[in-house]
């Protein structure tokens, strides 16, 4: 059953509910984050006068094990976003080692506290990162060794038939962008592939034009700039001469003007002719279909 599916209660036991966290918690890795906020850290406070002190805090991963051990019938999820932002070695501490399926339910002593610590074997630890991001390479490699890894690339037939304007079929569209990037990119051009969520809202294939070329001029295009490091030859490789000023250095903007619509699609397709006839093929199979569904309407007309 998926979450949007379950009635209330059992989504507040899933995510929490005021003060009572749920069995599935959420944190985001970044340069700042720390073994005190993973683990247990003093933090400071203030009383009613106004006095600052410290206190010892539990951090997210401390107080999801507690609750774990509490509830063992249960299994809890901590999911980590951006995980690879993070400093390993200080945030997770001993923690890299109580990880290990193998090593689940044995104790050590935290630093701070003093207080021993373990790892239930009800507990799910994923990670996210992306594939894009060069700070990857840089991830812990004793880390690495106690996570599988799954690797989820961009899916062009999750847009399934969906076209904006009748003119541009979107997956088609995204999978020549992607092979020209992996054509024309550096090594790591593979990872830097444009993934189909940016052409998705709500789980559903984006099909107003006005929205698809914001996505474009927002998202897709910026992005594109980036990785060729401001080389407009090597955009221009990319996206054809009709979107790129290579001269000038620039996005032709001025063609994501609602009057100048048409020119837009033109130069989106310039550079994939192929992409006019899976339109075409597109058209005409969705014509196909709604001509057999009239004629078996009509049928079963004249049989009642």
């Amino acid at each position: 059953m998926r979450y949007d599916e379950l009635d209330y209660p059992r989504r507040a036991q899933v995510t929490g509910s005021g003060s009572a966290e749920g069995l599935v918690r959420t944190c985001t890795f970044h340069p700042a984050y720390g073994y005190e906020d993973f683990i247990e850290g003093y933090r400071p406070r203030t009383d009613a006068a106004g006095q600052l002190s410290f206190e010892l805090r539990k951090g997210i991963f401390k107080r999801l094990c507690e609750d774990a051990q509490k509830e063992s019938d249960k299994r809890f999820f901590l999911v980590i976003d951006e995980i690879n932002r993070g400093d390993i070695p200080r945030i997770f501490g001993e923690l890299i080692t109580l990880l290990e399926l193998d090593k689940r339910g044995t104790s050590a002593h935290l630093p701070v506290s003093g207080e021993p610590f373990s790892v239930p074997k009800n507990i799910y630890v994923m990670g996210t990162m992306n594939t894009a991001d060069r700070s990857i390479a840089l991830l812990d490699t004793a880390l690495r060794r106690r996570f599988g890894f799954i690797e989820l690339m961009p899916n062009p037939e999750a847009l399934g038939t969906a076209q904006v304007a009748n003119s541009v079929a979107l997956g088609p569209w995204l999978a020549a962008l992607n092979e020209r990037i992996r054509n024309h990119l550096n090594r790591d051009a593979r990872n830097l592939q444009i993934g189909h969520a940016y052409l998705m809202e709500a789980g559903r294939p984006i099909t107003d034009f006005a929205r698809f070329s914001r996505v474009l001029s927002e998202d897709i295009f910026p992005l594109l700039e980036e990785y060729c490091y401001e080389n407009y030859s090597m955009l221009r490789e990319l996206l054809g001469p009709a979107l790129v000023d290579e001269d000038n250095q620039r996005i032709r903007h001025e063609l994501f003007e609602p009057e100048r619509r048409e020119d837009l699609i033109q130069a989106l397709l310039a550079p994939f002719p192929e992409i006019g006839t899976s339109t075409a093929a597109i058209i005409a199979e969705r014509a196909e279909t709604e001509e057999e569904t009239d004629e078996a309407v009509e049928d079963s007309t004249e049989s009642a």
